[in-house]
């Protein structure tokens, strides 16, 4: 037990230890959560700027591959016309080295003749036909 003087009196009051070791106690404890609400703040803070920052590191990896998709799909799109332009001119190829074929080319196309040869043009009529 403590003595306790006041101020004025000669007489000095005896309190209990315990009293003065909760209060200590009190103390420690209010020390300890503001300590634990602190570090769980901080903590809380540090997983949501790892959480932001993966974020958007795997929103941004999502829109490159997005648009490496679109683009492969733009390629083989472009490769698919090539493809069939090569094949027609493949065949085109190969009707002009008949020559019979290239003789009715070079007649069409360029209006050649034979010599001695009469070329009648007719109208051709594309509303359809007539009766």
């Amino acid at each position: 037990m403590e003595l306790r003087n006041s101020a004025n009196s000669k007489i000095s009051l005896l309190s209990d230890k315990r009293d003065s070791v909760s209060s200590a106690e009190n103390v420690q404890s209010n020390y300890e959560t503001k300590v634990h609400q602190r570090r769980l703040i901080f903590i809380g803070a540090l997983f949501a700027i790892v959480i932001l920052v993966f974020g958007t590191q795997i929103l941004l990896s999502q829109r490159a591959y997005s648009q490496t998709n679109q683009q492969v799909e733009l390629n083989q799109e472009k490769l698919k016309k090539q493809q069939s332009t090569q094949k027609d001119l493949k065949v085109q190829l190969n009707q002009l080295q008949d020559t019979t074929y290239l003789e009715k080319y070079i007649r069409d196309k360029y209006m050649y003749t034979k010599p001695g040869e009469q070329v009648y043009n007719l109208p051709v009529n594309d509303t359809g036909v007539q009766k």
